[in-house]
């Protein structure tokens, strides 16, 4: 049975019916490349999460809570914009970095709170 490599566009003779690439080196090379794009494409993101995560860990630093002002957690870095999820707190939506609820409260003050779940 006559097949397209994906990666090459050359046509091969396949020995199984599931072969899809013409060489294993097709097939890691192929996959590597599919990797590498959505790292890629996940790096905006995924920086500005890390960077935040690593700011939250300096200022927790062996404490459960801290309250912040918006002003310094900007000043260090950190971006309100990103998230990696939610969770409920208090009968709340909460935006989360890992292991970190963040909470506005008043006067632009932020309460970082560590989750006990983690």
């Amino acid at each position: 049975m006559k097949k397209i490599d994906p990666l090459t566009s050359e046509e091969f003779i396949a020995k199984k019916k599931s072969q899809r690439f013409a060489t294993p080196e097709n097939r890691i090379k192929y996959n590597n490349q599919l990797a590498t794009d959505l790292r890629e494409s996940r790096a905006i993101i995924d920086k500005k999460i890390n960077l935040n995560h690593r700011i939250l860990l300096k200022e927790l630093d062996g404490k459960d809570e801290v309250i912040l002002h918006e002003m310094y957690l900007e000043g260090r870095g950190f971006s309100f914009l990103v998230f990696n999820h939610i969770v409920e707190h208090q009968g709340v939506n909460r935006n989360c970095i890992y292991e970190f609820i963040i909470i506005i409260l008043e006067n632009n003050h932020i309460k970082i709170i560590r989750n006990e779940r983690f």
